[in-house]
């Protein structure tokens, strides 16, 4: 149960994004304490550990922050087969499996532990990372280990935030007529958001779902005063069949002529890629269900970069940022056991 006893230990470790040395400081610890033989590359973006003697085409890759603790953080269960706590799911189970894998089956592998996943896109470790992956290793396939239930996750949707300001004119509450009220024109992008709030997208035989809504209202300096204009946020997760650029502009078409639109950020998805002969074999292998991802993950990264990558991890993932966050036992030692089942097929 050496896997259990780490993950517990890493979870007893705080790893707030911008937080990230202490466990940085463990995962080095605990690789030189089990005799870890190869090189451990460590920069700001986190740590790369790279065996001796492995091939280094397969990236195992997970990210050591979590988001923060809640006040009524679950941190007891009466089942024993519960590891509680924040990080459990998102995805402290999947760094565990990864340094039991670097322990047990090296030949393939490079371990990639990286910082900032859950803060903004630009802070995210694997910027600083990534080029020395492709420098080091020659990778042809990469496991993300974000919590998937142990489903595979194929693909990714894009993610797009963009600011929709819609302009009034202030005025006293007790004369509302000599000013524009904004909060009155939200209906019509409200009723656009609406009718485009879920697509059904089937690609790869795979049922995608792109999504549209409003996250953000803000408006109003007084209870008395008839405000000068309002903002929304509108969180677009677009198809992977499109890129930011022709996200941008559908943006544009439906709310330009009701609001100012503002793109305040996009990352484009990956597509699940399921004619790549490294995701078929790793299907094949550990025979899971597969499914589409319906979020964006890191694995748009390793996409842009043509390496074939799959989601595939511990831990339900309607769990994650939950106050009773937690993870089974059992389904840790599976995702174990299914991963060194694939890593040992590659040498018959």
């Amino acid at each position: 149960m050496k896997i259990v006893e780490q993950l517990e230990q890493l979870i007893a470790i705080e790893s707030v994004t911008g937080n990230e040395k202490n466990i940085l400081d463990y995962i080095e610890n605990i690789l030189k304490s089990n005799n870890f033989d190869g090189e451990i590359l460590r920069n700001k973006g986190g740590i790369i550990a790279l065996p001796k003697n492995s091939s280094k085409t397969i990236a195992l890759v997970g990210h050591v922050d979590t988001v923060p603790i809640v006040i009524d953080q679950k941190l007891e269960f009466d089942d024993n087969d519960i590891i509680p706590g924040r990080g459990s799911v998102d995805m402290k189970g999947g760094i565990a499996v990864i340094l039991n894998l670097l322990n047990t089956s090296p030949e393939h592998i490079v371990g990639v532990f990286y910082t900032a996943e859950e803060g903004p896109y630009e802070n995210n470790g694997l910027t600083d990372l990534m080029p020395i992956l492709l420098e080091e290793c020659e990778l042809s396939f990469s496991i993300i280990l974000e919590p998937t239930d142990n489903e595979i996750q194929l693909g990714c949707l894009g993610v797009l935030n963009a600011k929709l300001t819609i302009d009034g004119k202030a005025g006293h509450s007790a004369r509302p007529w000599v000013g524009d009220n904004p909060i009155y024109k939200m209906n019509k992008i409200i009723e656009i958001v609406k009718e485009n709030e879920i697509k059904e997208l089937i690609i790869d035989d795979l049922n995608f779902k792109q999504v549209m809504s409003l996250t953000k209202v803000s408006s109003g300096i007084a209870n008395n005063v008839i405000p000068d204009s309002l903002t929304l946020n509108l969180n677009f997760r677009y198809s992977p069949e499109i890129d930011g650029e022709s996200a941008t502009k559908l943006i544009n078409e439906l709310f330009s002529q009701y609001a100012t639109v503002e793109i305040s950020n996009f990352s484009d998805g990956a597509m699940p890629n399921l004619s790549s002969l490294r995701i078929k074999n790793f299907v094949e292998t550990i025979n899971k269900v597969s499914t589409p991802k319906q979020a964006w993950t890191d694995i748009a990264r390793f996409y842009e970069m043509n390496i074939p990558s799959v989601n595939f991890g511990p831990g339900d993932p309607l769990l994650a940022h939950s106050a009773d966050e937690h993870l089974s036992k059992i389904q840790l030692l599976e995702s174990y056991e299914l991963i060194y089942k694939y890593l040992k097929s590659l040498n018959e």
